[in-house]
């Protein structure tokens, strides 16, 4: 039987962390509007109380944090990254409540992907005065029922790269 959260745990010990923010590409912010619309989506379908848009989506919902998940991550352990620790954290939970057939979770099951990839690629985001900083733009937090409405972004490798020439 597949199990998403034991994928989820190759695919995070398999990140070379050494490159961690290191590359800085315009394709980054289409994965952050991306995600960020994603979220939204989920907040508003679920009406979820939450640190919109970088939140703990199974904490969200009312799972408790699962200790054992940083546990069995020994890269995870050493992050000192709170964004991508936290990033990481949270997708192995999803993923988590994946395997138990949470209906929510299984339906929003890519709600991660493109943050994921930020940091498969090297990305990473700053924050500054309501607005999201990467790829050498910034990007201003627009609300989740504006960013729920947005059309879908290709991040797909051709879609990404697409994005970087423009």
């Amino acid at each position: 039987m597949m199990s998403y959260l034991s994928d989820g745990f190759k695919r995070v010990n398999n990140i070379d962390w050494s490159k961690s923010g290191s590359k800085d590409e315009p394709s980054n912010m289409a994965l952050i509007q991306e995600y960020i619309r994603r979220a939204a989506i989920l907040i508003r379908s679920c009406d979820l109380q939450s640190s919109y848009p970088f939140f703990n989506a199974a904490r969200a919902l009312g799972y408790d944090a699962d200790p054992s998940i940083v546990e069995n991550s020994p890269k995870l352990k050493e992050l000192t990254n709170s964004f991508m620790k936290g990033t990481c954290e949270a997708y192995l939970e999803w993923l988590k409540l994946m395997d138990c057939g949470n209906e929510t979770a299984l339906k929003f099951d890519d709600l991660y992907e493109p943050l994921m990839l930020l940091i498969e690629r090297g990305g990473t985001i700053r924050r500054r005065h309501g607005e999201i900083i990467t790829g050498g733009y910034a990007f201003p937090l627009a609300n989740a029922e504006y960013m729920s409405k947005q059309a879908p972004i290709d991040i797909s490798d051709e879609g990404l790269k697409a994005w970087s020439q423009q």
